[in-house]
């Protein structure tokens, strides 16, 4: 009997130390308790201690181990600090044993340490002279019955946690401390960002008017000279076709087009080898330009090819590697010094030209010969020397402002400058509207854009609404604007002051893109320049609202098979007469230029308005028989049943005309060929079928004059669907229409119309120039950084340049963003 109590007490005595350990293990492993829970005492088995340490490596690597990671910062939840006063000092941990290190104890441990106790005093009791090896494991059992491999035993595992003895282990650990020290040797904001608030930020009393008000003398010089602002604030077409801008990125491999990613990195290697080549070579070119006789400096030539290999190689290890290297440079050399022999002729023929015209001399029998007499000086052959512009000062992102137009002063040309001063003239031809800024802070230059999102479009008015910097609000001008306005200028012969009307013609830009590579900003700026240039503007900034938020749609009684959009006509018709009221009533139509659009009754109910409208027929631009548009466009914005006649009126005298050059600017131009939202029975009967967007009066202009007809609504657009070179283009003028990404549209749409617009552009007559902006450059990251600095944006607000002038700072930002604006914005935002 009593060696049955004996055993009884014996294995309820193991199960309780069992289902204690492991609780102390839980409690000290709060991070990893989820992998215990479907553990009991009585799941427990014992397996061999190489197996359980195997498994035990194993899992880690997984993330999966129950056992702690010597190097993750787990922290034991039962520490206090010495400077507490109400632990006692009596407390000791039972299972580390150590007296120096004070723990508050849990019920677990108590209970434990109390059997523990209870053992001993047992062993102590029942101890013989021969038991000196019976422990705290075998207690229960004899010497014989003891096992001879402590890892056996049922609470091995305790000290074996402790010890940690193994070499597979003591080598981990040192791996492990190898590769935490190489990361914390690394720098930047990678591997130190740590979201943690700190104690004085919790504790402190500091409130918003506490805040110390931003101001222009928290911005680092370097920002401030290194930004570039248009002098006149925002520069006309003709002026942003000659900007030097430095180039985008080239397109990402993973965007779906490999071979121009190859095709550009191959151009990039070549210059970058052409580079090396030319410094090089430079010291021994301007030996060889000062010889005289040609067979010298054919000897030097000769030289050069068999040096250059090497002094290549010392400049361009990387390059070196290529298994071509030799017939890379070989050729490289061979083309500089072509364009060297180029620009010394060149050269040697300015300075014969200079000094004939000094001279006098009118003769033209120029036999070449004169070539060889030149006189080639410094300058010359510091700029025949560089072919590549080594010497030239890199480009940099220029940005318009356009607040700056309205802060600078008018000041009229003497009556001895005969140049006419055309940009002077520009400027006063502007509207006092488009000085001016509305209620939320945009200026009227791009109006009708409004803040985003529930008026307006893109990110772009975003930035200008976070800014601490309300005196200004800039765009950036990059190579992808610079391509539009330089299409436009050279296509419509828009902005070179007097052109004769048969050179006046019109083109067609379609702009694409990725998210966030600033596409609403680009038609933004390219409508405030436009603007400034004279043309007349109609601005679609929203066309994923129009598409599907109209209201209403009727039949229109004049034209069959045509659609009216009254609510939007009348807005088109106030937004037109609110920007170009000045240029409009300059100009008129007849009753029966208006007949296409209105019907007889509708005629004389425009006239009879419009003359109860004005004081004087003459005066306001009201006659029998014509109408200033002007006039009809304050008609169309307060009637109804006449807003569409009249906006389809005044929209076909404009594309008529020739005496101001006319431009249509519409971004989110994927989205009218999205699945349609205007619905009328008596173009479906059954009202499933949505009405196509070309048969909307409002639209159908513009439609038809990018000629990318969407045959059946909500279908995908072919190349086959399009007018091409016939589509009815307007007379003088231009029509620029911009793609959106972050709209519902299918892609597969977006698609299709890139690629009926990319077979358009094939055409040699009237063809469609497709602009692809890509992502920014650092330089360009490095600008919009300093710009945000100055304008006071985010976390660059107060931080007194600790972002723009840390170099792995900006890197880091740039790698978040990929390059695109949007993420660049919201990444500057966080701290």
């Amino acid at each position: 009997m009593m060696l049955l109590l004996l055993r009884r007490g014996q294995n309820s005595l193991q199960q309780r130390a069992f289902t204690s350990l492991r609780r102390a293990q839980d409690t000290l492993r709060p991070t990893r308790y989820w992998s215990a829970i479907s553990l009991s005492s009585t799941q427990h088995v014992d397996t061999p201690a190489s197996s359980r340490h195997n498994n035990i490596l194993q899992n880690r690597r997984f993330g999966l181990s129950r056992h702690p990671d010597p190097l993750s910062p787990l922290v034991d939840l039962n520490t206090v600090k010495p400077e507490d006063d109400d632990v006692d000092d009596a407390a000791i941990d039972p299972l580390s044993g150590d007296d120096d290190k004070t723990k508050v104890l849990t019920a677990d441990e108590l209970e434990y340490a109390s059997l523990k106790e209870a053992t001993r005093k047992w062993v102590d009791a029942n101890r013989d002279d021969d038991d000196d090896g019976l422990d705290f494991n075998d207690f229960f059992s004899s010497k014989k019955s003891a096992p001879e491999d402590d890892n056996d035993a049922p609470l091995a595992f305790l000290s074996r946690r402790k010890r940690m003895s193994s070499p597979a282990e003591r080598e981990y650990r040192e791996k492990q401390a190898a590769v935490q020290k190489e990361l914390d040797s690394r720098t930047g904001r990678l591997w130190e960002e740590r979201w943690v608030i700190t104690d004085e930020e919790w504790m402190s009393t500091d409130t918003w008017e506490d805040i110390e008000e931003w101001s222009l003398n928290m911005v680092t010089r370097k920002s401030l000279e290194s930004v570039r602002v248009w002098d006149d604030g925002v520069p006309t077409l003709e002026q942003l076709s000659t900007l030097p801008l430095p180039p985008s990125l080239q397109p990402h491999p993973g965007h779906g087009t490999p071979a121009l990613h190859a095709a550009a990195r191959k151009k990039h290697l070549s210059k970058r080898l052409r580079t090396a080549i030319q410094l090089a070579i430079a010291d021994d070119l301007k030996r060889i330009l000062a010889l005289s006789s040609w067979e010298e400096k054919q000897e030097g030539v000769d030289a050069l090819f068999e040096v250059i290999e090497e002094r290549v190689r010392d400049k361009e290890p990387i390059l070196a590697k290529l298994p071509d290297f030799s017939e890379r440079v070989v050729d490289g050399l061979e083309q500089v010094l072509r364009m060297v022999r180029g620009r010394v002729r060149m050269a040697k023929k300015g300075s014969v030209v200079s000094a004939a015209d000094a001279s006098g001399s009118t003769d033209g029998n120029d036999n070449g010969t004169s070539l060889e007499t030149g006189e080639m000086t410094p300058e010359n052959i510091e700029y025949a020397i560089d072919v590549m512009e080594v010497n030239k000062e890199a480009p940099v992102p220029i940005f318009m402002d356009l607040l700056k137009l309205a802060q600078q002063p008018l000041s009229t040309p003497s009556a001895d400058d005969d140049s006419a001063d055309n940009e002077l003239q520009t400027k006063k031809s502007i509207s006092e509207f488009f000085l001016r800024s509305n209620e939320a802070g945009v200026p009227n230059l791009v109006y009708p854009l409004n803040v985003h999102h529930n008026e307006g479009t893109g990110r772009m008015v975003e930035e200008w609404e976070l800014a601490a910097n309300k005196e200004t609000k800039r765009i950036m001008m990059r190579d992808g604007m610079k391509e539009i306005a330089r299409r436009v200028v050279e296509a419509a012969n828009c902005c070179g002051g007097e052109v004769e009307d048969r050179k006046k013609s019109a083109v067609r830009v379609f702009v694409t893109g990725k998210r966030g590579v600033g596409k609403t900003a680009t038609l933004a700026g390219l409508v405030a320049s436009a603007r400034v240039s004279g043309h007349i503007v109609v601005y679609l900034p929203d066309g994923d609202r129009l598409r599907k938020h109209g209201f209403y749609i009727e039949p229109c009684p004049h034209r069959k098979g045509l659609y009216n959009l009254p609510e939007i006509a009348k807005e088109f018709c106030e937004q037109l007469l609110t920007s170009h009221g000045n240029d409009l009533c300059e100009m008129s139509v007849t009753k029966e230029d208006i007949k296409e659009f209105l019907s007889e009754e509708q005629i004389n109910r425009l006239f009879s308005k419009a003359k109860d409208d004005s004081d004087g027929q003459e005066a306001s631009g009201t006659s029998s028989d014509e109408l200033s548009l002007d006039k009809i466009l304050n008609v169309g914005m307060g009637s109804t049943s006449l807003s569409s006649g009249c906006y389809g009126a005044v929209i076909s005298a404009l594309m008529n005309q020739k005496k101001k050059p006319f431009t249509v600017v519409m971004d989110e131009f994927n989205c009218y060929y999205d699945h349609g939202h205007y619905f009328h029975m008596d173009y479906d009967e059954n009202v499933r079928k949505a009405i196509p967007i070309n048969k909307i009066t409002i639209f159908k202009p513009f439609m038809d004059a990018m000629g990318l007809y969407p045959a059946v609504a909500g279908n995908e657009i072919t190349k086959d669907d399009s007018l091409g070179e016939f589509s009815p283009m307007m007379n003088w003028g231009s029509i620029i229409v911009g793609m959106s990404e972050s709209r519902a549209v299918r892609q597969s749409f977006t698609q299709a119309l890139t690629e009926s617009a990319r077979a358009l552009s094939q055409h040699e007559v009237n063809p469609v120039h497709v602009v692809d902006l890509q992502r920014f450059n650092d330089v360009e990251v490095q600008h919009i950084l300093y710009n945000f600095e100055i304008t006071g944006i985010g976390r660059l607000r107060f931080d007194r340049g600790y972002t723009t002038l840390n170099p792995e700072e900006v890197e880091y930002l740039r790698m978040v963003s990929g390059g695109l604006g949007q993420p660049l914005l919201d990444a500057c935002m966080l701290p």
